[in-house]
């Protein structure tokens, strides 16, 4: 039987403007395009999970709008509960506009909505859901004292618990001692931990601060570096796999959903990191969060054609 995955986190209704550059404060400039599409980093990481094959449950709020009703046939289209997609009656689903690059560059602005609104209260009419959960995992796009709340309660049923501190914000060490892997990108890491980015140096510090603060697994992602992964044994340092860039917006959503997915079928952690490090590269090949999200066959057979050509080479 298949590990239970639940994730607790955001949706959003992502605007996406294609544009030929960043442009300056005061300026304007015109958007080639305007696509729209399903995302939040809580129902990216969901619908990755379930993509690849996860028993996942998703916790999630929308609104009473046009967008809401939408993004709610769509969750369950997809095959996640619908009991816990939650509806607020006032305030509108959450919204995301994304600027993108040529470069497959981008910058977000993130407007809560409906996800702003998803409480504590929520979480104990929902706690019958927390039964037998294996693997859990969360972001900061909900109101923190939410996150703590569902972190508490995966810890209390011995849950293997992921945080992606993501827009980041300072993190109490109560709260970290709970947490089992911790997935900033470098941005995150820098702030979280106060250290400036130099070199690879400092991302082993920025790692280790935050074993020192109760964290037991670390992992930083470094875009087209690829990664690091440090615990209190083992340290590992990953190549991100090259690929023919389109849209980098959900890729961390991507790596993260492969992450809890792969543990929750207790792969070996460098196995599980070579998965999660693949979902997220493809993710960046197509345009879009949740039409780039991987299948499981996809998945394998790119890790495969990978593992092919350094055979060839070799």
């Amino acid at each position: 039987m298949r590990k239970k995955i639940l994730v607790l986190g955001n949706s959003n209704v992502d605007f996406v403007f294609r544009i030929p550059r960043f442009h300056h404060p005061g300026e304007t400039i015109l958007a080639e395009s305007l696509v729209t599409f399903f995302g939040g980093k809580g129902a990216n990481q969901a619908i990755t999970a379930k993509r690849l094959g996860g028993n996942v449950h998703f916790i999630t709020k929308v609104g009473n709008d046009l967008y809401g009703k939408s993004y709610r046939h769509h969750l369950i289209k997809n095959g996640l509960d619908q009991k816990l997609i939650l509806k607020d009656k006032k305030l509108p689903t959450g919204t995301a506009v994304i600027e993108l690059t040529p470069k497959g560059e981008n910058r977000i602005i993130a407007f809560l909505g409906a996800n702003g609104s998803l409480s504590v209260n929520d979480l104990k009419r929902l706690e019958r859901y927390w039964k037998g959960v294996d693997v859990f995992v969360t972001q900061l796009e909900i109101p923190f004292p939410t996150v703590e709340k569902g972190l508490k309660m995966a810890k209390e049923e011995g849950a293997l618990t992921l945080l992606n501190p993501s827009p980041p914000v300072p993190l109490p060490s109560h709260v970290l001692s709970s947490v089992d892997f911790i997935v900033p990108n470098e941005v995150e890491a820098q702030y979280l931990t106060g250290i400036k980015w130099k070199g690879d140096r400092e991302i082993r510090k920025m790692a280790e601060k935050f074993l020192d603060q109760g964290v037991k697994n670390v992992v930083i992602t470094l875009g087209s570096k690829g990664l690091f992964f440090k615990n209190r044994s083992e340290e590992v340092w990953m190549n991100a796999f090259r690929v023919n860039v389109i849209d980098t917006t959900a890729a961390g959503d991507a790596f993260l959903g492969a992450l809890a997915s792969g543990l929750s079928e207790n792969k070996p952690i460098r196995e599980v990191l070579r998965f999660a490090n693949g979902a997220g590269a493809l993710a960046t090949t197509k345009l879009g969060a949740q039409p780039s999200l991987p299948s499981r066959r996809d998945l394998n057979m790119f890790l495969k054609r990978i593992e092919v050509g350094k055979t060839k080479r070799s």
